[in-house]
């Protein structure tokens, strides 16, 4: 009798052992779904569309992935996005069903229209006749004051209101806004200027800060 019972008390600890553990598991798994799905997630940088900012390795613009970041899903959730903070975001690919994400820096804000010229950026504010240059110290000198739009007569564009204007800071590299983020640089951006714009819903997240290589790591 004694023996069964020591056998059954052992029976049960293992299976509370066994419960325990898989309640914990469960609740480790649900805290990493709630944390990359609300508050923070890891982004691979892929090209040279962000360099000197991101992906300059041993001195050199990476051209496949390169650095990776950590980005910041919650923060907009009391705030709205602020020009020069660079973003992670959605985008439908042509001829596909699959959204495709990339990482660029707001340039322009809701309501506000861009203009390019002589290779700086300018932008009118809402309710502004006067249009300001805008200083972009985070570009490196091959890329400071030699903004380029992709058409001669696609250089302004009106910002729609809950939308923004991004553009890579390695510009000569950088597919985005100014060309609709299609790298074919066909005319139907010219024809279809909405697709110039990222709507605040298409936002994932706000770039915080690269993790690897771990001699890279830095707030952003």
């Amino acid at each position: 009798m004694k023996e069964t019972k020591t056998n059954n008390s052992k029976g049960k600890k293992i299976f509370l052992w066994f419960l325990d553990l898989a309640i914990n598991i469960a609740i480790i798994f649900g805290l990493v779904v709630i944390i990359q799905t609300w508050l923070i997630a890891p982004f691979d940088v892929s090209g040279k569309s962000m360099c000197n900012t991101l992906n300059l390795l041993n001195n050199e613009c990476q051209n496949g992935k390169g650095e990776k970041i950590m980005i910041n899903e919650a923060g907009y959730a009391l705030g709205e996005p602020e020009r020069g903070e660079i973003v992670v975001f959605s985008i439908e690919q042509a001829n596909s069903d699959e959204e495709k994400y990339l990482i660029k820096r707001i340039i322009g804000l809701p309501g506000e229209t861009i203009e390019i010229k002589d290779g700086y950026v300018y932008v009118t504010p809402v309710n502004k006749s006067e249009s300001i240059k805008i200083s972009e110290p985070y570009l490196n000198a091959t890329n400071r004051g030699k903004t380029k739009t992709y058409f001669d007569d696609f250089t302004v564009f009106d910002v729609p209101d809950g939308h923004y204007f991004v553009m890579g800071d390695n510009r000569k590299f950088s597919t985005d806004s100014r060309s609709c983020f299609d790298n074919s640089i066909t005319i139907d951006c010219k024809e279809n200027p909405q697709r110039a714009y990222i709507s605040e819903d298409q936002i994932r997240g706000k770039a915080w800060f690269v993790w690897w290589p771990l001699s890279s790591w830095r707030m952003i």
